[in-house]
């Protein structure tokens, strides 16, 4: 997660007037505005369309022939079709500021795969991992304190199992709902379960191998036997 004292919050101001703005440089001027249709399975602007606007240095930085947006149709029906140069579109906006980035990806965004907008700034303190918790949490998002507790709760925690299908494939799950891959490694989804979790420990077992037909009743003894004392002040 990245520091707030590291970033320099100046740079990242969200654009006040995008429509004589250049994307790339942030500068105030003349621009080429340069609208991207949205196309159709196959293309990394399948349902998402959007707009970058260059100053006349920034634009002399591509070729021109990217804007040109050429549509390739694949040979057959499984191919789907694409602009002719999508990667190197994509690549220079992935170097732009961050407030060119927001514009193309958040305010100027619409299709099937741009329903979800946020407020510009929020977009660039999300993307920095600055946005509050509870304000990522209005927007559906993992917060950064949610992803940070998961990376590094996850892989040293007392509680996850490895578990064993029987169709040979393996993962780890922890009774209280994370899980990662097999040998108690984080996934690729996040899990926010790991935040602010009051059970969490160390490991200082080695992690046991549990079969998925077993896993249920596991969990249901490993919870029981966690919350023993619990339980027995409430119940005896």
């Amino acid at each position: 997660m990245i520091i707030k004292e590291d970033i320099n919050m100046d740079e990242n101001k969200a654009i006040q007037n995008p429509e004589n703005t250049c994307f790339n440089c942030l500068k105030e001027t003349i621009v080429h505005k340069i609208n991207i249709p949205a196309l159709g399975w196959g293309s990394q602007f399948d349902s998402f369309s959007t707009r970058i606007h260059l100053c006349d240095d920034c634009y002399k930085l591509t070729n021109s022939n990217w804007w040109k947006l050429k549509i390739i149709k694949g040979k057959d029906n499984l191919s789907g079709v694409w602009y002719e140069y999508e990667d190197e579109i994509l690549n220079f906006v992935e170097q732009m500021p961050l407030p060119g980035q927001e514009l193309f990806y958040n305010r100027y965004a619409t299709g099937g795969f741009a329903i979800f907008h946020m407020e510009a700034q929020d977009w660039i303190d999300y993307r920095l991992g600055i946005l509050p918790h509870e304000k990522c949490k209005e927007y559906g998002l993992y917060s950064p304190q949610e992803i940070q507790a998961y990376k590094e709760r996850f892989p040293i925690c007392q509680h996850p199992v490895n578990i064993i299908y029987e169709d040979g494939f393996k993962s780890c799950w922890c009774p209280f709902g994370a899980y990662g891959e097999y040998g108690q490694k984080v996934g690729l989804n996040i899990c926010d379960e790991c935040y602010e979790c009051e059970y969490f420990e160390k490991r200082n077992t080695l992690i046991k191998d549990i079969s998925d037909k077993d896993y249920k009743d596991y969990e249901i003894y490993y919870k029981a036997k966690l919350r023993q004392e619990e339980y027995k002040n409430r119940f005896e």
